[in-house]
Order: C-alpha cells, then structure tokens, then sequence
C-alpha cells in the first residue's frame, strides 16, 4: 500500500511542482503585465468559472472509483463521460444566463465589468474541458496511474505558457490570457484520452445508460451538495471582495491565494492515492486493522501539513521580492492562510472516510453548515476589514469543518463496532 501511495503520490507531486511553477510563471507574467487591478480582473473570472468545475465534478469519480470493476471500468467510463459531457453543455448555458446579470458599478469600479463578463464567457470552454479531464482521472485514480495524469497535465500547462508568453509578447491583453487556459485545456484532454485508449486499447465513447446514470447520481448526489458547499465556502470571499473592495484589492487576495491553493493540492493527491486502497482495506478486512492504517495516515498528514504551513510562511516573504511592493498584502494573507493547513489535511481524509463507510449524506449537511458560517463572516468582516477578514475566516471555517466531520466520522465508528459486535 505504501510503495503505491507514494509512487502515485510522487507523481502528482511532481506534476504539481511543474504545473505550480509554470502558474507562478504566468502570475508574475499577468501581475507584472496588467498590475493589481488587472490581476484582480484574470481572478474574478477563473474564480467564477472554478464554482462550475465543481458543479460538473458532482462527486461521481469518488462513486465510480468505489463501485467499478475490472470487468465493468470501461463501460461505466463511457457513461461517466456522456453524464459529463450532458452536465458541462447545461452548464456552459448556465454560465451565459447568470454571467448577463453580474452586477457592476462604473464610478467605484466594483463587480464585474463587461471586460470581464466577456473573459468570462470565453473561460467558460474550459468547463468542457475540464469535465473530460476529471472523467479521465476517475480512469487513472482506480488504476493508480497518475504518472498518465501527470503527464496530460504537463502537456496542457506547457501549451498554457508558451501562450501566455505569446499574447504578453503581442500585447493581447485580458482575454488573451484567458484564450491561453482554453487552448491548453483542449491539448490536456487529449493527451489523456490518448493514454487511456492506448493502455485500454478501446476509444473511450460517451455513453447514455439509464441505469448506471441513476446508479452514478443516486450515490453522488450527497457528495455533489457537499463539493458546491464546500465550494462556496472556499472561494465565495473573492466574489465579496469584488462587490466591496476595489480590483487592486482582490488581485492581492487572488494572488495569496494561488500560492495556498498550490498546496491545498498536496491532501488531495496524498487522498487520491489512499482512497482506492483504504477502500479494499476496509472492504476485506476487520475494522480494526482498517483502524490502524488510518491512524498512520492521521499521524503522516498532520506531520506533511505542519511542515508545508511552515514553508507557506517563509515563501510569503518572497512575494515583493519576487512581485513587487504593489502586491506586499498578499505576504500578510498568505501567512494566514498558512495557519489553515492541517486542518484543511485532515478534512480532506475524513471526507473519503465517510465516503468508504457509506455515510456520504453527511457530508452535504456538514458543509453546507460551513457555507452558512463563511458566508455571514465574510459579508459582516469583509466590507470593513478587506482581504485580511477573507483569510482569517476561511480559517476558520476550515477549522469548524474539521469538528464537524471528526464528529460523523467518531459516530459512524460506534455504528460499525456495534454491527461488527453483533
């Protein structure tokens, strides 16, 4: 289990590394190019479309991980990606109808401009893309291939820079830069669906079946609610920032913010990894000695996520020197942000914990009571105190998950040792 974990988990690593230092390319590129208030602009649009990621992602990689077999993997595959494909189209529409009534304010220059509602609506072709690429690293995730994944995403993200350097170089503004994520998406996509049929030696075609549909979303759906939750919760500061605070403002919590979203990857590929094999742990042995693996797993991730908040710390210091003076907030928001780190870890382990014993209907509950708390701190601190509430209260709010959850998950174990009793 251990060699698997940290073979997959190397690999993601790796990947991050690359993909991580090529967005610090392309930030410093776009902070450099367009200043703050530009920088504010680029973040208020992936941040938009990110809530839409989350939407097409539904949770139903984690069912179809759980459920498929080596008989089964590639049918229910192609029915992942037709549900995908279905969800994405609904989606793209919804981005058009709600981008249309975005408010803006001229004098104060809050909200979203229609510079950015254009940015908007052409990132949106990156939903599509995005919706086929998490549908192939459901393939990767239960084969334990994420060297593939890895290797796709290299691919896109070069794509992504040598395009950013291109429209810097020609001056295309915004959009450019926002055309550089769709171009890169499609060549990401490809790349994976290319390793998928040449190790599988089919083409992987959406499929539409009733049957393993309601399957997929009648399990999914209660983690879906606690995905667009969670969602809310995480990124529903920027969208307040805007509506509060000048573009200068939220272009140095968005840039704090990609700096501690970076490592936010590191819980999830560490989980991504655990997760197919915990799961046939559980499945073929006692709960004890599934018992014991999760609590060196709890031990790994507190020590991993304790030593990255100590590096988070030192690296915002390196934010003005490598940005410039204009972005000195984003040292401070990123040194609190850091604190959140292990409590950010071991959520992300709990949460696949609930999803193996079965009682994924809790998560929905759990972080929409997260959402809920976010939201009224956001909306009370943020129109007084900026970007320095946002990073206190997504702290916070991460912290209050965390309780919740190691709740369910200590209530769930009592059910089981009593069933495994009798």
């Amino acid at each position: 289990m251990y060699k698997k974990v940290i073979y997959n988990t190397a690999f993601q690593v790796f990947g991050k590394t690359f993909t991580a230092t090529t967005t610090l390319i392309i930030t410093l590129l776009i902070g450099k190019t367009l200043g703050p208030a530009g920088y504010g602009e680029f973040t208020k649009i992936f941040v938009f479309i990110g809530y839409f990621y989350t939407l097409v992602d539904f949770g139903l990689n984690s069912i179809y991980v759980k459920t498929a077999t080596a008989k089964s993997e590639l049918n229910l595959l192609k029915v992942l990606v037709g549900l995908r494909i279905i969800l994405a189209l609904f989606l793209l529409l919804a981005v058009y109808i709600v981008t249309q009534a975005l408010p803006f304010d001229p004098i104060k220059q809050t909200g979203f401009s229609p510079l950015v509602k254009m940015g908007i609506i052409i990132g949106s072709l990156t939903i599509f893309t995005q919706a086929l690429f998490t549908t192939a690293n459901a393939y990767f995730q239960r084969n334990l291939r994420y060297d593939l994944s890895t290797i796709a995403a290299i691919a896109g993200y070069l794509v992504i820079l040598i395009s950013t350097l291109y429209v810097t170089w020609v001056n295309g503004g915004l959009l450019g830069y926002v055309f550089s994520y769709v171009l890169g998406g499609i060549v990401l996509v490809s790349f994976a669906y290319y390793f998928i049929s040449k190790r599988s030696h089919q083409f992987v075609l959406p499929q539409v079946e009733k049957s393993s549909a309601l399957h997929f979303f009648s399990n999914s759906w209660p983690i879906g609610l606690a995905l667009v939750f969670n969602l809310i919760y995480f990124r529903i500061d920027v969208l307040i920032l805007s509506n509060y605070r000048q573009n200068s403002e939220v272009g140095i919590y968005g840039l704090a913010y990609q700096f501690f979203e970076a490592a936010l990857s590191l819980p999830i590929f560490l989980v991504n990894a655990i997760y197919p094999l915990l799961n046939k742990v559980y499945l073929r042995s006692n709960l004890s000695k599934f018992n014991e693996h999760v609590k060196r797993w709890l031990l790994i991730f507190l020590l991993v996520s304790i030593a990255l908040a100590i590096f988070l710390y030192l690296i915002s210091f390196m934010i003005p020197i490598i940005y410039d003076a204009r972005f000195l907030g984003s040292k401070k928001a990123l040194a609190i942000l850091a604190t959140g780190m292990p409590f950010f870890f071991i959520s992300a382990l709990l949460w696949h914990l609930l999803i193996i014993f079965g009682k994924q209907k809790y998560l929905s509950g759990i972080y929409f009571a997260g959402a809920v708390f976010n939201i009224i701190a956001n909306l009370i601190f943020i129109p007084r105190f900026g970007y320095i509430a946002a990073a206190i209260v997504t702290v916070f709010s991460e912290a209050l998950i965390l309780l919740m959850l190691t709740l369910a998950v200590v209530l769930t174990k009592r059910e089981l040792k009593i069933v495994e009793s009798q």
